[in-house]
């Protein structure tokens, strides 16, 4: 059976909420829940094919839908990014991308004009040098990529500590506006050219993206990221959030 790791546990289950009333029902074994939306997450699998060695499966999705509403996942997410910055240091860059994947059921969705106008889901994301994730989030597949940047900016800002930073995009950043929006954080934006906009500039790349598209490779290795089976925005994100949180331990040495 899939289980959250020791290791992993004892960073994170002080952030997991526990009883706040010593009256009504008992709650279930919250790192067994979670290793119940490990599973789901990692397989694939629908909610009611979970192995009842986790428990009720109305209680481990109740679970699920309560702590993605609750932002308990972002709060593990940020332990996770805390533990792995104390080992790699402070960001130096910030590099960014964007991916699409198909989402037939999901309520936010939109049609993917990569993929002739299919259902889809996009995830945008942010991470460092060192390749840790520090910001992650998802929106339709048919929302532009320029518009996925912004919204990043008020949490990556807390780690420029104050000093001007880096931001590299591919070409869907080769904005003036979005420049003028990122240096009023004190931050560059580096964007490809997009020669779409002038045929006569020189087309030029921004180096370093290799590493984020290294982090979307491996997301996709969890089955119920690969495709977003999920109906809310509120739930992929959540298994979006937990991807990167398990990541960011394995890269600050974190492991069962």
């Amino acid at each position: 059976m899939l289980m959250i790791a020791d290791n992993i546990w004892n960073e994170i289950k002080d952030v997991i909420p526990g009883r706040k009333s010593k009256f009504g029902r008992p709650l279930s074994d919250s790192r067994l829940i979670l290793s119940g939306i490990f599973f789901i997450m990692t397989t694939g699998s629908q909610w009611r094919c979970l192995p009842d060695y986790y428990g009720k499966k109305s209680t481990v999705h109740g679970r699920f839908m309560i702590w993605s509403r609750t932002g308990v996942f972002k709060a593990i997410l940020d332990k996770s990014i805390d533990v792995a910055l104390k080992k790699s240091g402070d960001p130096q860059a910030f590099f960014s991308d964007t991916s699409s994947v198909k989402a037939p059921f999901a309520t936010f969705g939109g049609k993917n004009p990569t993929d002739r106008g299919k259902r889809g889901v996009k995830k945008g994301i942010v991470i460092d040098t060192n390749k840790v994730i520090l910001s992650i989030l998802v929106d339709a597949a048919n929302t532009h990529d320029s518009k996925l940047y912004t919204p990043h900016i008020p949490t990556i800002k807390k780690f420029t500590n104050d000093k001007p930073k880096v931001f590299v995009t591919d070409s869907a950043g080769d904005a003036a506006q979005l420049r003028k929006q990122f240096s009023k954080d004190n931050m560059a934006l580096h964007a490809s050219n997009n020669i779409r906009r002038n045929k006569k500039k020189r087309k030029t790349t921004t180096g370093g993206r290799w590493r984020i598209e290294q982090i979307f490779g491996m997301q996709q290795w969890n089955r119920g990221i690969k495709l977003c089976w999920a109906k809310t925005k509120e739930a992929f994100l959540a298994f979006c959030q937990f991807a990167s949180l398990i990541h960011n331990f394995k890269l600050a040495g974190v492991f069962g």
